[in-house]
């Protein structure tokens, strides 16, 4: 092998790297728009959870539905209804719209009761997803045939899985993927969610005319500001909109709780700011949020599939980060395994070649429709998901 020119020498490139000449550092490192959002409500930061949440401190969870808000209660908020022509006009205006009945009665009772079981059962073999605002299920796909329903929006399991396949394609185009999900749960006097934008990836470019991410939220409980109903800013997206990429935002309206009624669907913006609220009574409140992205906003090459087994062994960390076998929260988890990775090299809480050697060998063992019956007699090793965390505990 010939001799590697100086100039392609990794001290020589450090050397004539100085980070002020890095390119598009000054966007890139930005920040925003996020940095200017604190800086300017220093109440929206999130709370310390090294120790009980605190109230009466102006936090961004102390607040109250909008017809009760003292800001927000005489502005004609988005009210669920039927009517596709005023949908449109609230996701529009408001960053998001609520469908009334989206899902029938016994839609509702179907998709709540598998939810609750499906999580306790997961408590119960020992695999339950535990986060600072409560208890999440992942990968409902798997777990239950009512979501897949829902992500092919089917009526025989939502409703109004035509008009949401209509406001999908409007905003995001034909083609659009699901991108996750979940259910979220908020879990009785425990830590509010940071308030964020789903579309947060993507910063500190903005899609200025339309989003890149449009949230579902199937809510089969009512939510209030009782039980944690979600931190919503209402028009938020048009205010990152307005600041362009890498734009400075300034003061913001507070936020409110979301008010609606078991079996309704709510349909929002990537681009709006919002966060699980603070659940202030006894029991355990669910939505479940699926997220839908454009096409193109994931791999071409599905890797994790299409790499061969001798190649996938002999690889070197950073080929695996390169071919997508390395989550982080936003991309390529492995039943929620992945959710909170950084998604660097090396991050073996986003390694996901465990799961599949596993699936090479015929030894894959996903969590699966569980009744608190079936998973009394399981240990938690009985899972890939569970090995897979167990494994990253002790690197």
């Amino acid at each position: 092998m010939s001799a590697i020119p100086n100039e392609f020498l990794p001290q020589e490139i450090e050397a004539r790297s100085p980070k002020n000449e890095w390119l598009f550092r000054p966007f890139l490192s930005s920040g925003e728009p996020f940095k200017s959002l604190l800086e300017n409500n220093p109440w929206l930061a999130p709370p310390s959870l090294k120790k009980p949440l605190e109230w009466g401190s102006g936090g961004y969870w102390e607040t109250t539905v909008g017809r009760k808000h003292s800001y927000w209660k005489d502005f004609d908020l988005p009210k669920a209804t039927k009517d596709i022509g005023q949908l449109r006009k609230d996701f529009a205006y408001w960053g998001y719209c609520l469908i009334e009945e989206g899902m029938s009665r016994s839609q509702t009772d179907n998709f709540l009761h598998r939810i609750l079981e499906q999580a306790e059962a997961e408590r119960i073999a020992g695999i339950d997803d535990q986060t600072p605002t409560g208890q999440y299920v992942n990968t409902l796909v798997n777990k239950g045939r009512i979501f897949g329903g829902c992500i092919e929006q089917d009526p025989e399991f939502v409703q109004a899985g035509p008009v949401i396949e209509q406001l999908l394609n409007e905003s995001l185009g034909k083609g659009w993927i699901c991108h996750s999900f979940l259910a979220n749960g908020a879990d009785p006097w425990k830590y509010p969610q940071g308030v964020h934008i789903d579309q947060g990836p993507l910063l500190p470019w903005v899609t200025a005319s339309a989003p890149a991410l449009v949230n579902t939220m199937y809510i089969p409980q009512d939510v209030d500001d009782e039980n944690g109903g979600t931190l919503i800013i209402p028009g938020s997206h048009k205010l990152l909109m307005e600041a362009g990429d890498g734009g400075v935002i300034g003061e913001v309206p507070r936020p409110i709780n979301l008010e609606a009624e078991a079996g309704t669907i709510m349909v929002f913006d990537g681009r709006v700011i919002h966060g699980t609220g603070v659940n202030r009574t006894d029991k355990k409140r669910f939505v479940a949020t699926m997220s839908n992205v454009k096409p193109w906003m994931r791999t071409q090459e599905n890797w994790s599939l299409s790499v061969a087994p001798d190649v996938l062994e002999g690889a070197s960390d950073k080929l695996c980060h390169r071919m997508g076998l390395q989550a982080l929260t936003y991309g390529a988890t492995v039943e929620g395994f992945g959710l909170g990775a950084r998604g660097v090299i090396s991050d073996r809480w986003g390694d996901i070649r465990q799961f599949r050697r596993a699936y090479d060998r015929g030894e894959y063992s996903r969590v699966r429709e569980l009744t608190p019956q079936t998973a009394a007699s399981l240990k938690p090793e009985d899972f890939t998901v569970a090995v897979a965390k167990s494994n990253a505990r002790k690197t």
